[in-house]
């Protein structure tokens, strides 16, 4: 709109504010159809989660030194 918004009536406020929100939604639903992760990088973060998880499963049941020995056979 071109009018400041405290010379907006209130319907002019309320269509103003419906445009602004709108817009954002666009935007929001347009950057997440970009931002699509592909195959390599979905099949890395799963392999890092999956290493995370044994992580902790090895550092509860057999302790913190048992779990650094599985980053380092890891790291290898």
């Amino acid at each position: 709109m071109d009018k400041k918004y405290s010379e907006m009536t209130v319907a002019e406020r309320l269509a103003d504010r419906i445009a602004k929100n709108r817009e954002i939604d666009r935007r929001v639903k347009e950057s997440q159809t970009v931002d699509r992760k592909s195959p390599a990088v979905r099949g890395k973060q799963k392999a890092a989660a999956d290493a995370l998880t044994e992580f902790h499963r090895i550092k509860k049941d057999r302790g913190i030194d048992a779990a650094s020995d599985f980053v380092r056979k890891k790291m290898d």
